[in-house]
């Protein structure tokens, strides 16, 4: 059995009942609502999810469901999961095949999957407006059709994305294509899926979502413990070799400033929606909720012993908004997980000079420009253009197999991560002083700094309606949402 399919059964148990995380037994008092501060760094090895390979099924199935999982040693945390494993099986599938699965509701509220970054019809693209009530099934059916990149997919209910989400229903997907798998990257073993989340855990090792007596949970939820593939601050054993590591930030709020300590550089390869042109070697990445980057990291140089540390160096220019005080801010550098080396290896893959070709939209093939304003209004609502969400109104109309330049304004003191379903897109340029690395490839989400405007140029090829959102989990929840038709 190789690694990508082995779990280890151990760790994890899980029970299948008919209910939602959303139904405590309790109210929580304020003894339970004590973080686990003090849990020891780096004492779990780092769970890897099992995975969906369509290349040996034709159909899939999910269960959403109440579960647990040892995500301490010492104590069973409560969860959603949406498979009787709760580590959240990661999908493999080639362009050009089938996705094929059965999606049944076992919460005791409605929900529904939304597919993160793939360009699929509207009734297969997770709307809140065709969420499965308790006990529904949903049956997902469409081709791939794009090319390869780091995906994911995770419940969108209206209201409740940021609650399901932070209790566990989100996961990785993986698009190949043979375009990518003749470039001799570093695969299977040495292909590393890193779901990054900061969560909030009471005494009793149980997660806590928002804190009903600090408002500013509404503006985002912060953790304290760094989760990774649901192991707190792991470590992993690695070879005197080159990994690629496909990370996610599947957190609520949090914006991530990634390097290494004793690793100076290591190479950006693909972003949302897909490989770059060419390897761009950074020492440092800025990652926002729902953004992806997959860079290969080279261990060749370390000795038998070598520890590397991943962190997060904090990223004050990340919001000037206050949060939740009890827990670390944007500016806290944090420790993720560690990487031991314990192995001499030979490697024969290779990191190109040149990656796939992209092909750059003009401003001039745009037909139409719009601006969206992110923005925070009287009663503390996060919106888009003054208008909380109605999942009624349609917010935007554009034409199948058009072009246009979409302005993003962001008119508050913190960065915002906006979302459009159904598309890809590319950064045109930005106002602000940062420069991304990781706006030179293809997107389905951007990072817009606190009163920055960014252009970005989107080709609109799926008909139907969809959402175009900030994927801060608690300001969609918050009504900062829409919606956007595209018609013939």
């Amino acid at each position: 059995m190789t690694r990508r399919y082995f779990l280890h059964y151990s760790t994890v148990t899980a029970t299948f009942l008919w209910a939602g995380c959303e139904e405590r037994h309790s109210e929580p008092t304020q003894e339970d609502n004590v973080t686990t501060a003090k849990v020891e760094h780096f004492n779990q090895k780092l769970k890897i999810p099992q995975e969906i390979n369509f290349n040996q099924i034709d159909k899939a199935t999910f269960l959403a469901q109440k579960s647990q999982m040892a995500i301490y040693p010492d104590k069973p945390t409560e969860l959603l999961a949406f498979t009787e494993i709760p580590l959240n099986p990661t999908i493999r599938i080639q362009k050009g095949d089938t996705f094929a699965l059965d999606f049944t509701n076992g919460l005791s509220k409605p929900t529904i999957i939304h597919w993160h970054g793939l360009i699929v019809p509207e009734e297969m693209d997770g709307h809140p407006k065709d969420m499965i009530p308790n006990k529904s099934i949903k049956e997902y059916h469409y081709p791939i059709n794009q090319s390869a990149g780091t995906f994911w997919y995770h419940t969108h209910p209206h209201g409740r994305t940021g609650e399901e989400i932070y209790h566990g229903l989100s996961g990785l997907y993986i698009i190949e294509d043979e375009e990518e798998s003749k470039l001799n990257l570093p695969r299977g073993e040495f292909e590393i899926p890193l779901m990054i989340q900061d969560r909030r855990f009471d005494k009793n090792r149980q997660l806590i979502y928002k804190d009903p007596n600090v408002i500013q949970d509404n503006n985002g939820v912060l953790g304290d413990i760094i989760l990774v593939n649901s192991t707190p601050f792991p470590y992993m054993d690695v070879a005197t070799r080159k990994y690629r590591l496909r990370i996610l930030n599947a957190s609520s709020v949090r914006t991530y400033k990634l390097a290494f300590d004793n690793i100076e550089q290591f190479a950006l390869i693909a972003t949302d929606s897909g490989l770059l042109e060419e390897p761009i070697m950074v020492n440092h990445i800025v990652i926002g909720v729902a953004e992806r980057v997959d860079i290969v990291v080279d261990f060749k140089d370390k000795q038998l012993g070598d520890i590397t540390l991943l962190k997060t160096l904090g990223f004050k220019e990340g919001s000037n908004l206050t949060l939740h005080p009890d827990y670390p801010n944007f500016s806290t550098p944090m420790e993720i997980m560690q990487f031991h080396v314990t192995q001499k290896s030979e490697d024969n893959t290779t990191l190109p000079s040149k990656l796939i070709p992209i092909s750059r939209l003009k401003a001039s093939d745009a037909i139409q420009t719009r601006t969206i304003t992110m923005e925070i209004i009287e009663g503390g609502l996060w919106t888009l253009d003054h208008k909380p969400y109605d999942i009624n109104r349609i917010d935007q109309r554009v034409k199948l197999g058009t072009t246009e330049i979409w302005v993003i304004k962001n008119s508050v003191h913190m960065a915002h991560p906006f979302h459009i379903h159904g598309v890809r897109f590319q950064v045109l340029d930005r106002d602000g002083k940062i420069a991304f690395p990781t706006d030179r490839g293809w997107k389905d989400t951007v990072l817009v700094m606190p009163f920055e405007t960014v252009r970005i140029i989107v080709e609109f090829t799926m008909l139907g309606l969809f959402l175009y959102h900030c994927h801060i989990l608690e300001h969609e929840d918050n009504a900062m949402m829409a919606n956007l038709l595209v018609e013939k």
